[in-house]
């Protein structure tokens, strides 16, 4: 017997938005300040990384003034304030909206600061849906472990196996697949292969059976 979804939950960039360029913009001008040019080869270390993450990469290499909370702070203030509508990614966010329609219960399970997430969730106008949101200012490991996902299933009061996570990132993949989700994969290049339930590739394979 196929298993009923109860929940979705949503990774947030790259899935639902858009803002690989506006991270790295953002981290290179922070770095810019404190005597590092990160190059886009450098940002490859960086990206799916939790901010904590990120600093331990960067912090060897900016200058000693620099500290881990100036650089969560002064990055999540840039990004706010850079951040546009336009950076939402059509495609997921209908799928958002049908499935908001069936009243199910959504969330955003995101490796980002938690202000940063619930500002793509605001400007995308999402706030009305996600019941919650598990970041990586509220848990500690983040993806690939599968602890963001087990929050989320037990904040939500479903068993992970009844829960559907969307995932663009082998490292959210990998999180969702260790948690025992129903694991959608919606990766930019949909050609390889994958470990997934699910493979999205235009969004019509969103499996919507599984909410009836």
């Amino acid at each position: 017997m196929t298993t009923k979804a109860r929940a979705v939950f949503w990774d947030m960039d790259g899935t639902l938005i858009d803002t690989e360029d506006l991270h790295y913009e953002v981290i290179r001008d922070w770095c810019a300040k404190f005597g590092y040019e990160l190059t886009l080869e450098a940002n490859d270390e960086l990206i799916a990384k939790t901010m904590p993450e990120k600093w331990q990469i960067l912090a060897p290499r900016v200058d000693s003034s620099a500290t881990e909370a100036l650089f969560r702070r002064e990055c999540e203030d840039w990004y706010i304030e850079r951040l546009t509508a336009d950076k939402g990614l059509d495609r997921a966010l209908k799928i958002v909206r049908k499935v908001a329609e069936r009243g199910i219960l959504q969330a955003c399970v995101s490796n980002g600061e938690h202000e940063v997430v619930k500002a793509n969730v605001e400007i995308l106008g999402l706030s009305d849906v996600f019941s919650f949101l598990v970041t990586g200012g509220n848990c500690d490991p983040g993806k690939p472990a599968p602890d963001p996902y087990l929050m989320a299933a037990k904040q939500a009061g479903f068993a992970p196996e009844e829960c559907i996570a969307v995932e663009d990132s082998a490292v959210g993949m990998a999180a969702a697949r260790a948690a025992g989700l129903i694991l959608c994969g919606w990766p930019h290049d949909p050609s390889g292969e994958f470990d997934v339930d699910y493979l999205l590739k235009t969004g019509e394979e969103f499996p919507f059976d599984l909410l009836d």
